[in-house]
């Protein structure tokens, strides 16, 4: 009984501590979500508020769907080894990118001093293949013999997808964008590999 108490306790503490950080981004105010926190509502990912204040920062408006796509592979993607990170597609995407990882931090910064458990951050290493496909590249051109990597690839671009479906649902100033990145990448083997 004790420890159920002190377990419940501690979980009822962080879900407090977690819910003074939403407030203090303006995602809630009391038990009350603000239009802030509405749209982060249908943001499903690791990242979630993360990627709620890039959106809330207007660091993926106003982009090409390619673009659009590369930044947002930040958040699906995640390296499972070394990888290097490949270089940005466009100045556009690295000014944004390096505006991503700054926000990153500061909130990394605030979850710490509010004590709560910070999460990965987010990954770059996929943004050039992203953003290639999105403009048209073949699967050849991005990988040639390395079957291994055509296989992570479908897996991150069908995560991708699923990521821009709900920036277009959420954010009504990315769906255009959004939308047309989607059409571009779902083809070939990324199409293929949603039948699946």
């Amino acid at each position: 009984e004790r420890r159920s108490k002190a377990a419940a306790s501690g979980l009822v503490e962080a879900f407090e501590r977690r819910l003074r950080l939403l407030e203090d981004r303006g995602y809630a105010r009391g038990w009350s979500l603000t239009p802030k926190g509405e749209r982060l509502r249908f943001v499903y990912n690791e990242l979630d508020l993360l990627l709620a204040e890039v959106a809330e920062a207007g660091l993926l408006t106003n982009l090409e769907p390619a673009e659009l796509a590369g930044l947002a592979s930040m958040f699906t993607y995640e390296a499972r080894h070394s990888d290097t990170m490949g270089d940005w597609p466009t100045a556009e995407a690295a000014a944004r990118g390096e505006a991503i990882y700054d926000l990153g931090e500061a909130l990394a910064a605030a979850e710490e001093q509010r004590r709560i458990s910070i999460g990965r951050p987010p990954d770059a290493g996929f943004a050039e293949v992203a953003f290639n496909w999105t403009e048209g590249a073949r699967l050849e051109d991005l990988f040639e013999d390395d079957e291994v990597g055509a296989g992570d690839f479908v897996r991150n671009m069908r995560q991708l997808l699923d990521l821009l479906r709900q920036l277009r649902d959420a954010y009504p100033d990315l769906a255009g964008t959004a939308r047309a990145a989607i059409k571009l990448i779902d083809r070939g083997v990324v199409a293929a590999g949603g039948q699946v």
